[in-house]
């Protein structure tokens, strides 16, 4: 990358650290693509709401109906990424059998190139950068300087309140649905050792937690380690 370009990104990195919503600090990398990406006319963020992808900024409209034609067809690199949490790379100047109908709907409306790029938070992929050209193919530059572009997607996202409240239910939901399993397991158990229905064995369990001044989730952890302690 030209030192020039590398100026521009820290400028930009500089700005969104300044940026209190969300939505404009996708605006403005949306927009920094189209300017410091080679070959790139149009670009797009989707990010990951309830396990799917959602348009959330664009350059240009036609990057909007590019996404879509992605979500109606169920196909696309944008989506192929966020399956894979790899970069994904379309070329339609030569004939493709890769997504044939987002590939239709790409020619239709004059675009030649496509680049879908993954932002990771962890292991997780929380958006993508989608960049499209009506010229030829984006070649391993365009690529870097996407990447780039990617990570401060991944930032900006992580950094957003709506992102830490999601995340907060979604690991409360986890902690939930394990600690329902445990009182299912311990409730199983009961039913087994005492010889009794699983409406019984809920009453045995409510009934030890009140009289060691207990919940119910610690008594049915008690009983799954004797359990194991026996086994």
């Amino acid at each position: 990358m030209s030192d020039e370009l590398v100026a521009s990104l820290q400028e930009l990195a500089e700005i969104l650290q300044s940026e209190h919503t969300l939505g404009t600090a996708l605006a403005r990398i949306a927009h920094a693509a189209t300017v410091s990406v080679p070959g790139c006319d149009a670009a797009s963020i989707a990010i990951s709401l309830e396990g799917r992808p959602a348009t959330a900024a664009i350059s240009a409209r036609i990057a909007l109906e590019l996404d879509i034609v992605q979500y109606e067809a169920g196909e696309g690199p944008c989506l192929a990424s966020f399956e894979s949490g790899e970069t994904v790379r379309l070329d339609l100047v030569d004939p493709t059998e890769a997504f044939p109908h987002f590939a239709m709907g790409a020619k239709q409306l004059g675009v030649r190139s496509v680049l879908s790029i993954p932002s990771h938070w962890g292991p997780e992929v929380i958006a993508t950068l989608n960049l499209y050209s009506h010229g030829g193919p984006f070649d391993s530059s365009a690529e870097t300087v996407a990447r780039v572009l990617a990570a401060q997607v991944a930032i900006a996202v992580s950094r957003s309140p709506e992102f830490g409240a999601s995340r907060a239910v979604l690991e409360q939901a986890q902690r939930d649905a394990d600690d329902d399993a445990e009182i299912a397991l311990a409730t199983g158990l009961l039913t087994t050792t005492e010889d009794c229905t699983i409406e019984q064995a809920e009453g045995l369990l409510q009934g030890a937690a009140s009289q060691d001044h207990q919940t119910i989730l610690q008594i049915a952890r008690r009983i799954i380690e004797q359990h194991r302690s026996t086994a």
